[in-house]
């Protein structure tokens, strides 16, 4: 179960890193969609993003005790944060590379939990 919530989290992470690098510029250029159709799909993938990597890293936590895990959550999610905050504030190519970046860093904290559980589940069969 928990490299299921690590795979979800890795491939959510992944998915919206690359969305937030690519959707700002397709629709700062496209004049079809309005604005409000932006407005809240932030809140949407935070809340996902939040509660798999709360689930995956909670449980994680119980087996290895990895600071490093949580640094990088902790650092990923606060730049998804402060993103979405600042999204309407920023420069698109600003807003991007702070999505980029933590989504990258969420999709490391994952990978590195991941690594660990997979350790910890050999080291229980032999």
């Amino acid at each position: 179960m928990q490299s299921t919530a690590d795979k979800i989290g890795i491939f959510l992470s992944g998915l919206c890193a690359l969305q937030c690098a690519l959707l700002p510029i397709l629709l700062s250029v496209s004049a079809v969609v309005p604005h409000w159709a932006h407005f809240g799909h932030g809140w949407i993938w935070m809340t996902a993003i939040g509660v798999i990597a709360l689930w995956s890293f909670s449980r994680g936590w119980q087996h290895h005790h990895d600071k490093r895990v949580v640094g990088l959550f902790l650092m990923g999610y606060s730049c998804l944060i402060v993103a979405t905050l600042m999204e309407d504030r920023v420069d698109i190519l600003i807003e991007s590379a702070m999505f980029v970046l933590g989504g990258v860093l969420m999709v490391m904290a994952h990978w590195r939990n991941y690594q660990k559980m997979q350790c910890i589940k050999r080291e229980q069969r032999g």
